[in-house]
């Protein structure tokens, strides 16, 4: 399992979700917003306190991966969040995804985010390779990739679908090996 993540980064804090997110949280589920939350959140205002104390640690906990939140820090904001996926602790790998409100794109926050999380997870996190993919027609995210230090390795044709249209992803990754110039030595 990923051990407890907190990483300060720019004027970013990326965290585990927790109790003390309940109101924002519910706030963006109330609106139906679904940009600033991650995969699996709850569907009703009624469920955030169970998913908040159980549901969102239980990727952790498990091994599967980990849900983050994308604070701003100067004003204790979610403003998107990010997290790891699909996890194969054999094999040293996990996939990272992101999402920013619509309201504070623009920003460089998910570069900053997707920057930060990837260098951890190659770090403390114990991982060899974090996965990136983005559909080939999403240029912001393409963009974002990029900055953040991904090497775009291929495009895989048309292996998703969304309703009756499949399309492309990019394929990205950073690996250890590229991060290790980018950390501090120990003395």
């Amino acid at each position: 399992m990923f051990p407890p993540v907190k990483i300060i980064s720019g004027g970013l804090e990326i965290r585990e979700f927790g109790p003390q997110d309940a109101v924002s949280v519910a706030a963006f589920v109330a609106a139906g917003d679904r940009t600033a939350l991650p995969p699996g959140f709850p569907e009703a205002v009624a469920d955030v306190d169970e998913w908040l104390a159980d549901k969102v640690h239980q990727r952790r906990l498990g091994g599967e991966g980990v849900h983050l939140a994308i604070v701003e820090r100067a004003t204790g904001r979610i403003v998107g969040s990010t997290g790891l996926r699909d996890t194969d602790w054999q094999a040293g790998r996990t996939e990272i995804g992101y999402g920013i409100h619509i309201s504070r794109r623009g920003r460089g926050y998910a570069t900053e985010a997707a920057r930060a999380v990837g260098r951890w997870a190659l770090t403390d996190g114990g991982m060899r390779r974090v996965q990136l993919h983005s559909r080939v027609d999403n240029v912001a995210s393409l963009r974002v990739a990029e900055k953040a230090g991904y090497q775009r390795e291929s495009t895989l044709r048309m292996p998703e679908q969304e309703g009756r249209e499949a399309y492309d992803l990019a394929s990205f990754s950073m690996i250890a090996e590229a991060t290790a110039d980018d950390h501090p030595k120990a003395d």
